[in-house]
């Protein structure tokens, strides 16, 4: 199944994982090998596709002082474009749209989906109401691309402000109103503002008469102070409870895993009715391995957490990347440096493939046509 496909079927869950582009300067052979890595890295997991984040410095956001120093990336959808052709998979990839002009957007558009191939963005608001920004607002990006119809685009959804707003369910109506196919939260580690936001948006949908779409739930390890940090500067409510746990626990890192665990479990149980479907993000929010590693070890667990919860047996498998590219959904980019197809070797990267019957299975890519082998088969049946 494509990662448009999934992204629009309320029938199935949909799972993603969170790469950020190299910095502004990293050259096309390191790009390259750097997302040849982050690939192979990720090829156990049975992902539908990738996300790629649009990094501003969000000046505004808050008076907290920015725990990371800003630095400009390499543009997220030149970036993105690499995904396919080692993965088989597409990517929902990030864009601010206040930075630039309405016409910039228009250009970065007709690059991003004529150029790089891409077929779902995710446009991104002023990170703050109190500035002023030279381009459009989020309403104006929206009705403009919607009016283009030449891309399917989701927009962000924030528990937090529903909390302290009140008026979360109905931004989003009006984000679907306007085009956004779907809706992806930041970092979650408070439930309550999740399960809040999800009920009533799922109430004012049944009041319209509307199907909900999708909301892929965001979560990310943490085992470091800075980390943490770094995640209230992002504006994620983090509950004293759930601080004091994770960053006095002997392993934080394995704690805030822990801790995810059961903030989904939570949600699952205290959602059951509302009829929003949803799906999961993992994304790592450092450069740090311990929290890296982390993110796969989450993902896994939660993606098994979520499909448990469905109550019908799942299972999963492998494909060839190259018999997919040739299949019809080839790629694009030029050929990979030496180094690149040495990190792929023998790699695989997982897909999830649509319902069968009463099974969902969870599609496994092997990715090792990358370096003209087969590879193994993967040794591990995930069944419920």
């Amino acid at each position: 199944m494509e990662l448009l496909d999934s992204l629009n079927d309320s029938t199935r869950p949909t799972f993603l994982f969170g790469s950020t582009p190299p910095r502004e300067g990293t050259t096309e052979e390191k790009a390259r090998i750097s997302c040849a890595k982050f690939v192979a890295r990720s090829r156990a997991l049975a992902i539908d596709g990738y996300i790629v984040y649009d990094i501003q410095d969000e000046k505004g956001r808050t008076e907290l002082e920015r725990p990371f120093p800003f630095r400009k990336t390499l543009d997220p959808s030149w970036y993105a474009s690499l995904f396919h052709d080692l993965s088989a998979k597409h990517c929902v990839v990030y864009k601010s749209v206040v930075e630039n002009s309405m016409e910039n957007l228009d250009m970065w558009l007709d690059a991003a989906i004529y150029t790089h191939g891409h077929r779902a963005v995710n446009l991104v608001g002023a990170p703050s109401s109190k500035m002023q920004y030279k381009g459009p607002t989020i309403s104006e990006a929206m009705l403009h691309v919607k009016k283009r119809n030449d891309v399917n685009f989701g927009c962000v959804s924030i528990p937090e402000r529903h909390t302290t707003k009140g008026n979360e369910d109905m931004n989003m109506l009006r984000k679907v109103n306007k085009g956004a196919k779907w809706f992806i939260t930041q970092g979650i580690f408070d439930s309550g503002a999740v399960c809040k936001m999800l009920h009533d948006y799922g109430a004012r949908c049944k009041e319209q008469g509307v199907v909900p779409k999708k909301v892929i739930l965001t979560f990310a390890p943490c085992g470091r102070p800075k980390t943490m940090t770094f995640i209230k500067w992002l504006g994620m409510n983090v509950p004293e409870a759930v601080y004091d746990r994770i960053m006095n626990a002997e392993a934080s890192v394995a704690e805030s895993v822990a801790v995810a665990e059961e903030l989904l479990v939570y949600i699952l149980e205290n959602t059951h009715g509302c009829d929003v479907p949803i799906g999961i993000s993992v994304e790592s929010l450092s450069i740090f391995k311990e929290e890296i590693d982390a993110a796969h070890t989450m993902f896994r667990n939660l993606q098994a957490i979520l499909l448990n919860s469905r109550g019908s047996p799942w299972s999963v498998k492998w494909y060839d990347v190259n018999s997919v590219i040739r299949s019809g959904s080839g790629g694009n980019n030029s050929p990979l440096p030496p180094n690149a197809r040495k990190a792929l070797k023998n790699g695989i990267s997982p897909s999830p493939s649509p319902s069968t019957g009463s099974t969902d299975l969870i599609t496994i890519v092997l990715a090792a046509s990358l370096a003209g082998l087969l590879g193994g088969l993967l040794g591990r049946s995930l069944a419920k």
